[in-house]
């Protein structure tokens, strides 16, 4: 395999690579300080929520709640599991007059997931931008949504619609129960940040194999905005309980727009939407609970994919001869990059492309998305189920910087004899 020498004129082992790109490197993006691991949740006022089952601000799912009664709301043990891994946990309450929290005055500077979690006022345009602002800084967005979360069936989600409406999502109303497995195709990413963990490898250590919820909220993708870049990770079944009517709306089968885990890229942060609190109430909780499947390790990567400036993913792939898609992802640590494909072809040459910034031009069919000073990481062969993996050592000394990778690998039934997949830019603060 020997690509085109004027779009790579090098051939530099992974460990050398960031050195050479930064030594003759405009920086693309200048980035502040990392922000502290502060996760707030924002909870919904007494009185609002529980609807179904009588009004109980039990039902409120306080972080302070470590009940582990039979059918208990509590997210106790999540805020608990989350101080453990080394976040600072806290929540702000709605107003019991019915004003949401100003966001606004929360200095979300500091913040580095927000979790929309009980939530079920109306929020104004002015919210609504600093929130999209804090995301697209490199903040990180968590929506949950559920009925017993509001005075109503659509309370809740139309609470979450305001912030979502940014990203093309759609936040649907309460219904069904399902278990999401990898074993059953559910999962549509084999390798991602929060189903394999951060260090992007099939290897269980941080593997999400299956996460459920009871009485779900999935999300449907809508058109995407400029500059919003969005995946459904996992799908959603059963029934969509459509939030189009005060009250309970419609219901619809589930389809390929839907998913019960989704992923928003915006800016340098994200947004993650969930379909069920359930799935991180204490042990014995109603319905499901964090110690159930693997949830506990579900909610651990979830927040940590959040909590820092997520490597945003960027451009079509080519299709390949066999009609699949090739897509990279990649995770962000202190000192290295962590780079993984999926979806090329099995058993094949492949490298990675890597560059200093985005571009996009015509290549062996398809679209070279990475520009700038341009090089080639090592030669390797996908694995049996067209998976690739490789790694840079990033100087801890460099100052902030982009990078932009893209995997290219042989095709033989292509007529140019090549496969390109889709792009990643991570965004290094050392």
């Amino acid at each position: 395999m020997s690509p085109d020498n004027t779009v790579m004129n090098h051939s530099t082992p992974s460990r050398f690579l960031a050195a050479v790109l930064v030594a003759g490197l405009t920086t693309s993006i200048s980035l502040a300080t990392p922000q502290a691991e502060r996760v707030v949740f924002v909870r919904g006022a007494p009185g609002t929520g529980g609807f179904l089952e009588g009004g109980s601000d039990e039902q409120l799912s306080d972080i302070n709640n470590f009940s582990t009664s039979g059918g208990n709301h509590g997210f106790g043990q999540l805020m608990q599991t989350l101080t453990d891994d080394g976040f600072a946990v806290e929540q702000v309450i709605e107003n019991t007059s019915g004003s949401p929290v100003d966001f606004g005055a929360l200095d979300l500077s500091t913040v580095s997931v927000l979790v929309l979690g009980s939530n079920n006022q109306t929020y104004s345009p002015a919210d609504v931008r600093a929130v999209t602002d804090f995301v697209f800084g490199g903040g990180g967005l968590l929506v949950i949504s559920d009925a017993n979360w509001g005075s109503d069936w659509d309370k809740a989600p139309s609470s979450d619609q305001a912030f979502l409406d940014t990203y093309g999502l759609i936040m649907n109303q309460d219904t069904s129960t399902y278990v999401s497995r990898a074993s059953d195709g559910d999962h549509l990413a084999p390798v991602d940040p929060i189903l394999s963990g951060r260090n992007l490898a099939l290897d269980g250590s941080d593997d999400v194999l299956a996460f459920d919820g009871e009485g779900v909220s999935p999300l449907t993708v809508g058109p995407t905005p400029p500059g919003v870049y969005v995946q459904i990770l996992a799908r959603a079944e059963n029934n969509i309980h459509l939030n189009d009517a005060q009250g309970s709306g419609s219901f619809r089968p589930a389809g390929p727009s839907d998913g019960c885990l989704v992923v928003a890229y915006h800016g340098a942060g994200a947004v993650v939407g969930h379909f069920d609190r359930n799935t991180f109430f204490n042990t014995n909780g109603a319905g499901t609970n964090i110690t159930r499947f693997d949830n506990t390790q579900y909610a651990l990567n979830i927040f940590r994919f959040l909590s820092g400036n997520a490597p945003q993913p960027y451009g079509a792939p080519k299709v390949n001869s066999q009609g699949g898609e090739a897509r990279i992802v990649a995770s962000q640590m202190e000192t290295e990059i962590l780079l993984s494909s999926y979806g090329a072809l099995p058993e094949v040459p492949t490298l990675f492309v890597a560059g200093s910034e985005r571009d996009t031009m015509p290549f062996n069919g398809g679209q070279l998305l990475v520009g700038g000073n341009t090089f080639r990481l090592g030669l390797g062969f996908t694995d049996a189920n067209g998976i690739w993996n490789d790694r840079i050592d990033i100087p801890p000394s460099t100052v902030g910087f982009s990078l932009t990778f893209q995997q290219l690998y042989r095709d033989t039934g292509d007529s140019t004899g090549y496969g390109l997949s889709s792009a990643v830019e991570t965004l290094h603060v050392p």
